[in-house]
């Protein structure tokens, strides 16, 4: 169940192209306090969705975005869902407020605000790809980390039956919410760290163009990962026997796709 904190000016002008900003947000409040100027900087109507943080957590988030952004809209869960469970809450708000695209930034300042006016530009030129950010790792990433990207990078070639998806993990990107939604209603993704792959290999399924632009990606000192290596391993694992059984029966449909 969702509750909402909405502003009467939450309605945007009638253009094309209508973006926001879409912070998935789970007990990283001091890492986002640190990232949420360059956030506001762009403009850009923020909706940032809690996770069912700790009750304490969730009060100074409340408290940070009324000092510093009194314009954005919070969407509060009040179970732990996930990331995967977080970013489709916010992408199904901004789609209910009249947003056409969504553009997802992580909350642990992961992510070089200063990419998000390239990732902007980009949903401009292409309004119909899916944007994707494609990391450029400083020396603070672990070999572990680093390797294991790849692990699922080539699985999801595998289950696409191409090369397009050049990163499956990176959680900067913006997305055509549209098309999307109908993806996510349709298929219902994994709603942890499964959903940053599957939706890329779903949105390769059903035709919707990949565009990456490159974003410096590094790990702030402090930093905590939510990751569970063996709950969150487990589901992808999971995931990806579902996406080549999928294939499998798409496989047709690919094999024309490819030749052709």
């Amino acid at each position: 169940m969702l509750r909402f904190m909405l502003r009467a000016d939450c309605v945007m002008p009638n253009d094309a192209v209508r973006c926001c900003l879409v912070i998935p947000h789970y007990d990283h409040v001091e890492q986002l306090r640190l990232a949420l100027p360059g956030f506001v900087r762009t403009g850009l109507k923020l909706i940032v969705v809690d996770d069912a943080s700790p009750a304490i957590e969730t009060e100074k988030l409340q408290a940070m975005l009324r000092e510093q952004a009194p314009n954005a809209m919070l969407v509060l869960h009040e179970r732990n869902q996930g990331k995967g469970g977080a970013v489709m809450s916010g992408l199904r708000t901004a789609h209910d407020v009249g947003f056409t695209h969504a553009l997802q930034v992580d909350a642990d300042g992961q992510h070089d605000v200063q990419s998000l006016p390239r990732l902007l530009q980009a949903v401009k030129e292409r309004p119909d790809e899916l944007i994707c950010g494609l990391p450029s790792f400083g020396p603070d990433i672990s070999r572990l980390r680093y390797y294991a990207r790849y692990i699922t990078l080539y699985l999801c070639w595998l289950e696409t039956l191409s090369r397009e998806i050049k990163d499956a993990l990176c959680g900067f990107r913006a997305y055509p919410l549209q098309p999307i939604l109908a993806i996510i209603d349709s298929s219902q993704p994994g709603r942890r760290m499964a959903f940053d792959p599957e939706i890329l290999v779903r949105a390769c399924w059903d035709g919707i163009g990949l565009r990456y632009i490159p974003v410096k990606v590094n790990y702030p000192q402090g930093g905590r990962s939510h990751f569970h290596y063996v709950r969150d391993n487990l589901e992808i694992g999971w995931m990806h026997v579902r996406l080549i059984c999928g294939m499998l029966v798409r496989l047709p449909q690919l094999l024309a796709r490819k030749f052709k």
